[in-house]
């Protein structure tokens, strides 16, 4: 990932966590090689609070849309809304996450147009 798309991922990790209220910091690991924990584009941790996100070969708007929907998941597990292993939860926490992730990428799009999210 360059310098302007890492660039980008760190004001959008601060602005969403600004428009979710969560004040914690925590890990966001970006990578390029899958292991046994991300078996899909992005992995939050209820435990640790880690956030995992696949980056080769995605476009930036898709990358910043992961991350906001972990967060969202973090954002529900601070609420003691995730009962069990996320990719068991399913349901209406697993709507809320795609609903509020696209609705977040949407809004830092048209608040910073100056970093063109939708370009590669």
């Amino acid at each position: 990932m360059n310098k302007k798309k890492k660039l980008v991922v760190a004001n959008f990790i601060k602005y969403i966590k600004s428009q979710l209220g969560i004040q914690n910091s925590f890990k966001v690991d970006l990578v390029t090689v899958r292991d046994d924990t991300l078996k899909t584009y992005a992995y939050y941790d209820p435990n640790t609070g880690l956030v995992k996100v696949y980056v080769k070969g995605r476009g930036l708007a898709d990358i910043l849309r992961s991350i906001a929907h972990e967060f969202v998941h973090h954002k529900q597990n601070q609420e003691n809304r995730i009962n069990g292993p996320q990719q068991d939860v399913g349901g209406a926490i697993e709507d809320e996450a795609n609903a509020r992730a696209g609705s977040l990428v949407k809004k830092f799009g048209y608040d910073f147009p100056d970093f063109n999210i939708y370009s590669s």
